[in-house]
């Protein structure tokens, strides 16, 4: 019998044995894998983009809407992004912070944060058990009972910390989604976040791999602009992606319309003038030469025209797909390509003040098994440690 068992090896997984073990208690971490921590170990391109240096507050931005601002508050403000820093230099793992904000571990080396949690751990007394995959957990009298492929395990306190469907590559599957349900509570459809997106249009495709720096982007459905961005978009050979796509790709579906603002139109008007050439006139817009000259031949229009000979509804055209470039998507990413996992465990059966069920005693849920999911930049692995450590703790 275990005080706390924890399934799910991850940060999340990881940060709540170590609470626990600090408490004194018998703890010990499921892992169906035979290492911990294969999507950490992936992460920030396997270099690990652990968290973010803004100003805690601006972290609330980051997680889709203001119900879940709400819901992450407290863990987020018990173990901020400077706890992060501070726990990790302190257990040997000296820092890098970009000047995007984005916080590295100092050797670019994703392994470094994953061995400093799992050293502690043991350091503490928590047990680590591998190659362990979870069956069924079932409630019993004020704790459950938990049926491996190793044999039934009983616990006085469960915490749920399996992640989401993403990457299904490192082990994850969903099986969190499954057991919470078992127990009683509502999961909100999971579906792929962070993920980039395939679009109808071919216009583009010898533009791939161009980036447009910090544009706005608008996301429509039904000819209703359903939700706003701002972000550095990719062009790819297949569609969008890059950080601001991905960031807005939880709102997106199937047949939605996006629109890139190039440039606005008081600037493109500006720029519509003089005798130098359309593909020359717009480049103080920022964007690539070629990407220039792939528009307007889209548009029917010669590259090297004189800006001042523009007929009307050319500039008009111009001005229209420069203001709000259209792309349709034919898809959202798929598991395989998404970072992260939108829904989960409901978060109105959740206490946001300790991460404990509201259904069930005993029971806690933390990371990316609950209805979040935050923007690049670290505010994943920011919300997985926060929420982990705030469960353990209870």
């Amino acid at each position: 019998m275990y005080d706390v068992l924890i399934l799910g090896a991850g940060p999340a997984g990881l940060a709540a044995g170590i609470a626990a073990a600090a408490r004194k208690q018998a703890v010990c971490v499921l892992e169906r894998n035979k290492t911990a921590g294969k999507k950490l170990l992936l992460s920030g391109s396997g270099q690990c983009n652990l968290t973010h240096s803004g100003n805690v507050d601006d972290f609330l931005k980051h997680y889709g809407g203001e119900q879940k601002a709400r819901f992450v508050k407290p863990a987020l403000f018990a173990f901020d992004n400077t706890a992060t820093v501070q726990w990790f230099t302190r257990h040997g793992v000296p820092l890098l912070e970009r000047d995007d904000g984005k916080v590295f571990p100092k050797s670019l080396n994703s392994d470094d944060v994953l061995n400093a949690m799992l050293r502690e751990l043991k350091n503490i007394g928590g047990v680590l058990k591998t190659e362990t995959r979870v069956n069924s957990v079932t409630k019993s009298g004020d704790g459950f009972i938990v049926q491996t492929n190793c044999g039934e395990v009983l616990t006085k306190k469960l915490v749920i910390a399996t992640g989401g469907s993403s990457f299904p590559a490192t082990g994850a599957d969903g099986s969190g989604f499954k057991f919470a349900e078992a127990l009683g509570h509502k999961i909100v459809t999971p579906k792929p976040a962070l993920t980039p997106l395939y679009t109808e249009e071919d216009s583009f495709v010898n533009c791939a791999g161009i980036a447009f720096r910090q544009r706005e982007i608008s996301v429509f459905r039904n000819g209703k602009k359903t939700a706003t961005g701002k972000g550095d978009v990719l062009l790819t050979h297949h569609g969008l992606s890059g950080p601001g796509i991905l960031d807005l790709s939880r709102f997106v579906e199937q047949g939605n319309t996006l629109r890139i603002e190039i440039g606005q139109p008081t600037e493109i008007r500006t720029l519509l003038n003089g005798k130098k050439t359309l593909k020359n006139s717009l480049q103080p817009l920022g964007v690539p030469e070629q990407f220039l000259v792939c528009l307007l031949k889209t548009l029917n229009i010669p590259p090297d025209k004189p800006a001042s000979e523009i007929l009307r509804t050319e500039r008009k055209l111009l001005e229209d797909a420069l203001s709000g470039l259209p792309f349709t998507v034919k898809k959202p990413g798929g598991w395989n390509e998404a970072m992260a996992t939108a829904g989960g465990v409901s978060l109105d059966e959740v206490e946001r003040q300790t991460m404990r069920s509201r259904l069930v005693p005993n029971l806690f849920f933390c990371g990316e098994v609950l209805d979040i999911d935050g923007d690049t930049g670290g505010y994943n692995i920011q919300f997985a440690l926060s929420s982990g450590f705030k469960s353990g703790e209870v």
